[in-house]
């Protein structure tokens, strides 16, 4: 059997830049395991899966090459940015997505006939106190304690999935820092969380709320490139602790690693949107 997989770049316009994933439409019944295997023999940190729902629109699963995870930013803006491509979706409009992480809207946005972006809601932001020695943590990203600004409140956050949000006072620090991968997934099991979602308020551009690099080795991701979610979740824990004020951002992601990409990241009250671009890099047929 042969499925059509299409890879697609989230939070880019660049072959080359952004997180890539696998979006299948129409899938067949596929069992968990063969989606898993489909996002392992792509090489991409998720894949996307497209089916028929009776609670919204669509209904999408998301796997890593080795389990199933409730959401994924770059995965959702991939998947509708492609229906916009393919005039599956042909005008500005506001669908449903069915996920785990509960029934969320998704706006497909078009200039004149063209695609423009995708923003997707998340789940309303949770934050939760935590116990972490700074030295620790410190030593699982391989840097001074000093090199961490310990002011922001150490807390984990979720709207779909829960990060760790750790900042470093230097872009320098952040570029050059070299992680140890086996102390981040233990540390990210203690806590509960999915990911270390690591950045600095320097930024490449003036108009970014931060730059930031994203460690999620629990789901066989060492490094993810671009990372909506996760920037969707910080860009909330900043808001609510009084650290940032805009309600329209832009997250910085993934050019230390050579795969650049933006999210833009939307809060208003408890309601966080986020989203982007896509790129359609190839179609592949993947034999099962």
């Amino acid at each position: 059997m042969f499925v059509k997989v299409i890879k697609v770049n989230g939070f880019t316009d660049s072959i080359n830049g952004g997180n890539p994933a696998g979006v299948v439409f129409d899938s067949p019944n596929l069992t968990d395991k063969q989606m898993a295997y489909i996002s392992k023999k792509l090489a991409v940190s998720e894949s996307v899966f497209v089916f028929p729902s009776k609670k919204a629109d669509y209904k999408l699963r998301f796997f890593t090459p080795e389990i199933e995870v409730d959401l994924c930013g770059h995965g959702t803006i991939a998947t509708f940015f492609t229906m916009g491509l393919k005039k599956i979706i042909s005008k500005s409009s506001i669908v449903t997505q069915e996920t785990r992480a509960g029934v969320l809207p998704v706006e497909i946005l078009f200039s004149d006939s063209d695609m423009e972006k995708v923003m997707m809601t998340q789940g309303k932001p949770v934050i939760k106190d935590i116990h972490l020695d700074i030295l620790k943590l410190a030593d699982s990203l391989n840097i001074s304690p000093n090199e961490i600004d310990s002011s922001l409140p150490l807390q984990i956050v979720s709207t779909g999935i829960f990060t760790l949000p750790v900042c470093i006072k230097s872009y320098d620090v952040l570029k050059y820092m070299n992680p140890d991968f086996d102390k981040i997934k233990n540390i990210c099991n203690d806590i509960n969380v999915g990911s270390f979602h690591v950045f600095t308020f320097e930024t490449l551009e003036s108009e970014s709320v931060y730059h930031a690099r994203n460690f999620a080795p629990v789901y066989a991701v060492n490094e993810d490139p671009t990372t909506g979610t996760a920037n969707g979740a910080v860009c909330s824990y900043l808001s609510k602790n009084k650290i940032i004020s805009a309600d329209h951002l832009i997250c910085e992601q993934g050019d230390i690693i050579g795969r650049p990409g933006r999210v833009f990241v939307e809060i208003e009250n408890d309601v966080v949107k986020v989203g982007g671009r896509a790129k359609i890099v190839e179609e592949i047929d993947i034999s099962l």
